[in-house]
């Protein structure tokens, strides 16, 4: 394969082991992303549904205002702050209207309820007043007075007058409009109003008790995009990251967690599991560079370690006929070869020495192929095959008895004489096993005096065939 063809392969795993190992990491890190945000949402919702619990209350109290005797003691104090009251020119508040705001600063004041963060005050329908539970500074009271002409125009356009809501809108006693942007502050509002009514009469609506809650400033909604849609069942607050990743994150690819603030508006936070995926992407980009560059590096030491198993082996080697030289004694082959019984057989080509001198050193070579060749023959492929000499071998048969190795070296004599070469070759064998002996020097020591042996009573016979 050439280089150019490995990298690509090299590359090609790269890219797919890590996008399996960023599949894991996504599966593995995303539950814990949106059970963050989850307890998140959660706890916005819940300062978020503060405010309406609140308003519904001092909504419910002001409609007793009726049944107060306001010369009590505890009441007399309260007198209608002029600098908190924004009234139409020319416009006076009934005795009425008087006692609603002088009991909603009492409210107010006791400190009975509390909510925090929130701007409130009351709207009157009769005389289009408001009044703020908070002194506002002229400026702004005066640009309040300019921009807006009429209360009863604002709260229609947001819908969230409680003389315009639906029966079902005013069920839990509390109307929400849609955020908007505050002329004065610039902030996205959500207003919340509950209805101020008479005790005696339900249905005669004096005003609303109002709460502006900046929607957009808590730390949750920062850097957050909020739309609203209408559905069969209300209002949805759709809260998203931002508009663009609104739009470029498929449906299926949100995950949606829905609350309700009201028995109308309800709401809706998505979060883009997309956008997830996108910004965690560089980590992808980065697991295929570490990838490939460990499996380049894995791959060359692969090659080094094939080069320098090659090369030892080529140590171990002898050249002519590729069975192992004395080296292999040095080796871990040799280590388990000789670990429990074993057996070893003395190997020495006959008449090798004619045959050179006779036929030349080419055929002396092609005669000590021939006996390579017997060999193999014979033994077993994991038996050690070792060249000690010119026509001497050693065989060493891992887990063998004597009585076997003897019957092996015999097989290797008659492979050997079959093969006929010169009519001239045959092998002396001598063996011996490790049982009686304390370690390989003393095995091979009387393999050699067996082979020795072997060869004087063959040199014994042929003198005797020559005497007759």
């Amino acid at each position: 394969m050439g280089h150019s063809a490995l990298n690509w392969l090299l590359l090609r795993r790269s890219l797919a082991l890590a996008t399996l190992l960023f599949v894991i990491f996504l599966l593995i890190l995303l539950p814990f992303k949106i059970d963050r945000e989850h307890q998140s949402f959660v706890s916005f919702v819940k300062t978020k549904q503060i405010t309406p619990s609140y308003i519904e209350l001092l909504g419910k109290s002001l409609s007793l205002h009726d049944i107060i005797d306001f010369n009590k003691s505890s009441l007399a104090p309260f007198q209608l702050d002029p600098t908190r009251l924004m009234l139409p020119q020319g416009v006076e508040l009934s005795a009425e209207e008087a006692q609603v705001l002088r009991y909603f600063d009492y409210l107010y004041s006791s400190k009975k309820t509390n909510a925090e963060d929130i701007f409130l005050y009351v709207g009157l329908y009769r005389s289009d007043a408001v009044y703020f539970a908070t002194p506002i500074p002229e400026d702004v009271k005066a640009r309040l007075i300019n921009d807006r002409t009429s209360t009863n125009e604002f709260c229609q356009s947001l819908h969230y007058c409680a003389k315009d809501a639906t029966p079902e809108s005013l069920a839990d006693g509390i109307v929400l409009s849609i955020p908007y942007q505050d002329e004065v502050t610039g902030k996205v509002i959500l207003s919340m109003a509950s209805p101020i009514t008479s005790s005696s009469d339900p249905n005669h609506f004096i005003g609303d008790v109002i709460a502006d809650t900046a929607f957009m400033t808590s730390g949750f909604m920062r850097n957050k995009h909020v739309e609203w849609q209408n559905t069969d069942y209300g209002t949805e607050l759709v809260i998203t990251t931002d508009s663009l990743w609104a739009e470029l994150t498929p449906e299926f690819l949100f995950y949606s967690m829905t609350n309700h603030l009201d028995n109308m508006t309800s709401l809706t936070y998505k979060i883009s599991i997309f956008r997830f995926i996108v910004w965690n992407l560089p980590l992808w980009f980065l697991l295929s560079i570490v990838i490939f560059f460990v499996q380049i590096n894995i791959n060359r030491l692969r090659k080094l370690r094939t080069e320098r198993q090659r090369f030892s082996e080529a140590m171990l080697l002898d050249a002519f006929t590729r069975t192992y030289n004395k080296k292999v004694y040095e080796t871990t082959l040799f280590d388990v070869a000789t670990k429990g019984h074993y057996a070893v057989i003395c190997v020495d080509g006959d008449k090798i020495k004619t045959i050179n001198d006779t036929y030349g050193h080419k055929l002396g070579d092609m005669a000590i192929m021939q006996i390579v060749d017997a060999m193999r023959g014979v033994f077993r492929e994991n038996d050690l095959l070792i060249r000690t000499g010119g026509d001497e071998f050693v065989v060493i048969l891992a887990n063998c008895t004597f009585e076997r190795a003897l019957v092996l070296a015999e097989h290797l004599r008659q492979a050997v004489a079959e093969r006929q070469f010169l009519n001239v070759l045959t092998v002396s064998c001598g063996a011996a096993d490790s049982q009686d002996y304390a370690n390989f020097e003393a095995v091979l020591q009387a393999a050699d005096k067996a082979l020795y042996e072997d060869k004087k009573n063959k040199q014994g016979s042929r003198k005797l065939e020559a005497t007759r």
